[in-house]
Protein backbone atom coordinates (compact mmCIF):
# COMPACT_ATOMS: atom_id res chain seq x y z
CA UNK A 1 0.00 0.00 0.00
CA UNK A 2 1.15 3.51 -0.74
CA UNK A 3 1.75 5.98 2.03
CA UNK A 4 -0.85 8.76 1.66
CA UNK A 5 1.70 11.46 2.55
CA UNK A 6 4.24 10.35 -0.05
CA UNK A 7 3.61 12.07 -3.39
CA UNK A 8 3.98 10.02 -6.53
CA UNK A 9 7.00 10.72 -8.68
CA UNK A 10 5.96 12.54 -11.87
CA UNK A 11 5.82 10.39 -14.96
CA UNK A 12 7.49 11.57 -18.13
CA UNK A 13 6.26 10.68 -21.58
CA UNK A 14 7.77 11.34 -24.95
CA UNK A 15 5.63 12.91 -27.64
CA UNK A 16 6.49 12.41 -31.26
CA UNK A 17 7.20 15.62 -33.08
CA UNK A 18 4.31 15.15 -35.53
CA UNK A 19 1.87 14.84 -32.60
CA UNK A 20 3.10 17.89 -30.70
CA UNK A 21 0.68 20.40 -32.35
CA UNK A 22 -2.29 18.17 -31.47
CA UNK A 23 -1.16 17.89 -27.86
CA UNK A 24 -0.64 21.64 -27.59
CA UNK A 25 -4.11 22.33 -28.96
CA UNK A 26 -5.67 19.66 -26.74
CA UNK A 27 -4.04 21.24 -23.69
CA UNK A 28 -5.23 24.67 -24.84
CA UNK A 29 -8.78 23.26 -24.86
CA UNK A 30 -8.55 21.89 -21.30
CA UNK A 31 -11.30 24.23 -20.06
CA UNK A 32 -13.62 23.60 -23.03
CA UNK A 33 -15.28 20.32 -22.05
CA UNK A 34 -18.96 19.61 -22.49
CA UNK A 35 -20.33 18.16 -19.29
CA UNK A 36 -23.60 16.65 -18.13
CA UNK A 37 -24.69 17.18 -14.55
CA UNK A 38 -27.28 14.90 -13.02
CA UNK A 39 -28.30 13.31 -9.76
CA UNK A 40 -25.27 11.02 -9.85
CA UNK A 41 -22.87 13.93 -10.36
CA UNK A 42 -21.04 15.37 -13.32
CA UNK A 43 -19.71 13.53 -16.32
CA UNK A 44 -17.52 14.82 -19.12
CA UNK A 45 -18.94 14.17 -22.56
CA UNK A 46 -16.12 15.48 -24.73
CA UNK A 47 -14.45 18.60 -26.01
CA UNK A 48 -16.64 21.46 -27.18
CA UNK A 49 -15.80 21.35 -30.90
CA UNK A 50 -17.28 24.81 -31.53
CA UNK A 51 -14.55 26.23 -29.30
CA UNK A 52 -11.99 24.01 -30.98
CA UNK A 53 -12.91 25.18 -34.48
CA UNK A 54 -12.68 28.81 -33.37
CA UNK A 55 -9.32 28.45 -31.65
CA UNK A 56 -6.60 30.38 -33.55
CA UNK A 57 -4.23 27.39 -33.58
CA UNK A 58 -6.90 25.41 -35.44
CA UNK A 59 -8.59 28.10 -37.52
CA UNK A 60 -5.34 29.19 -39.25
CA UNK A 61 -4.72 25.73 -40.71
CA UNK A 62 -5.83 24.58 -44.15
CA UNK A 63 -8.52 21.89 -44.47
CA UNK A 64 -6.17 18.87 -44.72
CA UNK A 65 -4.14 19.94 -41.69
CA UNK A 66 -7.34 20.59 -39.73
CA UNK A 67 -8.62 17.13 -40.62
CA UNK A 68 -5.37 15.47 -39.53
CA UNK A 69 -5.19 17.51 -36.31
CA UNK A 70 -8.84 16.81 -35.48
CA UNK A 71 -8.25 13.05 -35.76
CA UNK A 72 -5.27 13.25 -33.41
CA UNK A 73 -7.18 15.37 -30.90
CA UNK A 74 -10.07 12.90 -30.96
CA UNK A 75 -7.66 10.08 -30.08
CA UNK A 76 -6.30 12.11 -27.16
CA UNK A 77 -9.86 13.00 -26.14
CA UNK A 78 -10.90 9.33 -26.13
CA UNK A 79 -8.00 8.47 -23.82
CA UNK A 80 -8.80 11.41 -21.54
CA UNK A 81 -12.48 10.40 -21.33
CA UNK A 82 -11.48 6.84 -20.45
CA UNK A 83 -9.25 8.19 -17.67
CA UNK A 84 -12.00 10.52 -16.40
CA UNK A 85 -14.51 7.67 -16.41
CA UNK A 86 -12.04 5.48 -14.49
CA UNK A 87 -11.66 8.20 -11.87
CA UNK A 88 -15.41 8.76 -11.59
CA UNK A 89 -15.94 4.99 -11.28
CA UNK A 90 -13.43 4.89 -8.41
CA UNK A 91 -15.14 7.87 -6.80
CA UNK A 92 -18.51 6.09 -7.10
CA UNK A 93 -17.07 2.97 -5.43
CA UNK A 94 -15.58 5.09 -2.65
CA UNK A 95 -18.92 6.88 -2.13
CA UNK A 96 -20.72 3.53 -2.01
CA UNK A 97 -18.27 2.19 0.57
CA UNK A 98 -18.69 5.38 2.62
CA UNK A 99 -22.47 4.95 2.48
CA UNK A 100 -22.14 1.35 3.71
CA UNK A 101 -19.90 2.43 6.60
CA UNK A 102 -22.36 5.20 7.50
CA UNK A 103 -25.24 2.70 7.44
CA UNK A 104 -23.34 0.31 9.74
CA UNK A 105 -22.54 3.14 12.17
CA UNK A 106 -26.19 4.25 12.19
CA UNK A 107 -27.41 0.69 12.84
CA UNK A 108 -24.92 0.21 15.68
CA UNK A 109 -25.92 3.54 17.23
CA UNK A 110 -29.59 2.53 17.02
CA UNK A 111 -28.85 -0.87 18.56
CA UNK A 112 -26.89 0.78 21.36
CA UNK A 113 -29.79 3.17 22.02
CA UNK A 114 -32.27 0.27 22.08
CA UNK A 115 -30.08 -1.69 24.50
CA UNK A 116 -29.79 1.32 26.85
CA UNK A 117 -33.54 1.88 26.65
CA UNK A 118 -34.17 -1.78 27.51
CA UNK A 119 -31.82 -1.45 30.50
CA UNK A 120 -33.76 1.61 31.69
CA UNK A 121 -37.01 -0.32 31.41
CA UNK A 122 -35.51 -3.25 33.37
CA UNK A 123 -34.31 -0.89 36.12
CA UNK A 124 -37.75 0.77 36.34
CA UNK A 125 -39.46 -2.63 36.61
CA UNK A 126 -37.00 -3.72 39.30
CA UNK A 127 -37.58 -0.51 41.24
CA UNK A 128 -41.36 -1.04 40.97
CA UNK A 129 -40.97 -4.54 42.43
CA UNK A 130 -38.77 -3.23 45.25
CA UNK A 131 -41.44 -0.63 46.10
CA UNK A 132 -44.15 -3.28 46.58
CA UNK A 133 -45.44 -3.85 50.08
CA UNK A 134 -43.67 -6.61 51.99
CA UNK A 135 -46.76 -8.94 51.89
CA UNK A 136 -46.41 -9.28 48.09
CA UNK A 137 -42.70 -10.10 48.26
CA UNK A 138 -42.50 -12.34 51.34
CA UNK A 139 -44.04 -15.58 50.14
CA UNK A 140 -42.00 -15.73 46.87
CA UNK A 141 -45.16 -16.27 44.82
CA UNK A 142 -44.98 -12.88 43.20
CA UNK A 143 -43.33 -12.91 39.81
CA UNK A 144 -42.35 -9.67 38.17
Amino acid sequence: MKDADTPEAPQHFEVWEEHWPALELFLAMRTQWRTAIGMAGGQRLGIDYTSLYGHPKFARLDYDEQDKLLGQIQHIEAGALAAFNDQSHLAEQEAEQQAQVTEIIEKRAELSFLQEEQQRINVRELMNVMDLPADYRSDGAFVA
